[in-house]
C-alpha cells in the first residue's frame, strides 16, 4: 500500500468491521468518503474468509487513492483488546484473539490504529456530525448488537482496558435474558435487532407474505398496526431509553447520538424510547440530555476511524496536536 507523508496526505483508509458488513472508503480531513467500498461479512467459523473479505474492501478502496494515504484506521466490533490489537466480536465468532493488527500490518505495510465500531461511531458523529461542538457525548449504534462510544471532555475516552462505553451491556433486566457476553438482562440481549424480532416471533407474529422476518418487516408491521410488532418495539423502546436516562445521570451528558439499522425502526420504537428516558431521567441535568438520531448514518464508523489518523488530539491514541 502507498503511504505518503501525512502532511501532504490528509486521507485516511477507514475500516469498518460489523457483525453483518464490512466496508472501506478513504477519508478526507473534513470527513469526506471516497471510494467506499462494502461487502457482506461471511458467516461462519472461517477467520481467514473474513479476513480475505475485509482485504478485498481494503484493496477497492485503495484504487481511489494513488498519491497514497496517511495512515490506517478500524473501527471493529468488540471486545478489543486495545494493547495487542486482537479482536473479539461478540457477533463474529470466526474471530476470538484474532490478531487484526499484526495481519493488516502485514498486508498493507503500514500498523492500523484499531479501536471499537462504536468508538468509531463516537468519533465520526462528533467529528463530523450530530455532535460536533459538544464535549460529552455517548454514542450508541443499535443494530445487529448494542455498543456505544464515550467523548468527555471533547475527547474519546477509552477507559482502562480501551473499551469504556459498553452500554450494550448495561443491565436493564437483571433476571432477563441470557446474554451473548455471558451475563443476564443486558440491553442488548433484550432490545437488539435480532432479539426483538425472535420475541416478536415468539409472540405470534408472522410476517407478510414477500416480507423477511428481521428488523425492518417488524417496523412495517408496527407501521401497520399489528400489536405484537409493536409491543416488541415498545419494549426495546422502553429498555433503550431507561438505560439511557441512568447513563445521561451518570456522566452529565449533554447528547445520546444513536445510529444503526434497527434505530431506523420509527416510532414504534422511538416513541416508548422517548417516554422511558422522561420517566427515568428524574434529575435536572439527565433531563436536559438530547436523545437523538446521527447525521451520518451508516457511514459514522468509517469516518471515525479516519478521525482515528487524522484528528489524533482528540480520537487517537497518543496526544498529538488536535486536528
Amino acid at each position: 500500500m502507498p503511504v505518503s507523508d501525512e502532511s501532504q496526505t490528509r486521507r485516511a483508509l477507514a475500516l469498518d468491521i460489523g457483525g453483518t458488513k464490512l466496508a472501506a472508503a478513504i477519508v478526507d480531513e473534513t470527513g469526506g468518503l471516497h471510494g467506499r467500498a462494502r461487502c457482506a461479512a461471511p458467516r461462519g467459523d472461517d477467520g481467514e474468509e473474513l479476513f480475505a473479505a475485509l482485504l478485498g474492501c481494503a484493496r477497492s478502496a485503495l484504487g481511489e487513492a494513488p498519491g497514497g494515504v496517511a495512515g490506517v484506521g478500524v473501527a471493529c466490533a468488540g471486545p478489543i483488546e486495545i494493547a495487542s490489537g486482537r479482536v473479539s466480536p461478540i457477533n463474529m465468532p470466526a474471530w476470538r484473539g484474532f490478531p487484526l493488527r499484526d495481519r493488516l500490518a502485514a498486508e498493507l505495510g503500514i500498523e492500523p490504529l484499531i479501536d471499537n465500531d462504536a468508538v468509531g461511531i463516537a468519533a465520526g458523529e462528533h467529528w463530523a456530525g450530530a455532535a460536533r461542538g459538544l464535549d460529552h457525548v455517548l454514542a450508541v449504534t443499535v443494530s445487529t448488537g448494542i455498543g456505544g462510544g464515550l467523548v468527555l471532555d471533547g475527547r474519546l475516552h477509552r477507559g482502562g482496558s480501551g473499551n469504556a462505553g459498553h452500554v450494550g451491556h448495561f443491565v436493564v433486566e437483571p433476571d432477563g435474558p441470557a446474554c451473548a457476553c455471558g451475563g443476564r438482562g443486558c440491553l442488548e440481549a433484550v432490545a437488539s435487532g435480532p432479539r426483538t424480532v425472535a420475541r416478536a416471533l415468539a409472540a405470534g407474529w408472522q410476517p407478510e407474505p414477500g416480507e423477511v422476518a428481521d428488523g425492518i418487516g417488524l417496523a412495517a408491521a408496527a407501521e401497520r398496526g399489528d400489536p405484537v410488532a409493536a409491543e416488541a418495539l415498545a419494549r426495546s423502546g422502553r429498555a433503550l431509553g431507561a438505560a439511557f436516562a441512568s447513563v445521561a445521570a451518570l456522566l452529565d451528558l449533554q447528547a445520546i447520538v444513536i445510529v444503526g439499522g434497527f434505530s431506523r425502526s420509527g416510532e414504534a420504537l422511538w416513541g416508548p424510547l422517548r417516554d422511558s428516558f422522561a420517566e427515568h431521567a428524574g434529575l435536572e441535568f439527565a433531563r436536559a440530555c438530547t436523545v437523538m438520531p446521527g447525521d451520518l448514518g451508516d457511514n459514522a464508523g468509517l469516518v471515525g476511524a479516519g478521525a482515528f489518523v487524522l484528528a489524533p488530539g482528540r480520537y487517537g491514541f497518543s496526544s498529538g496536536p488536535s486536528a
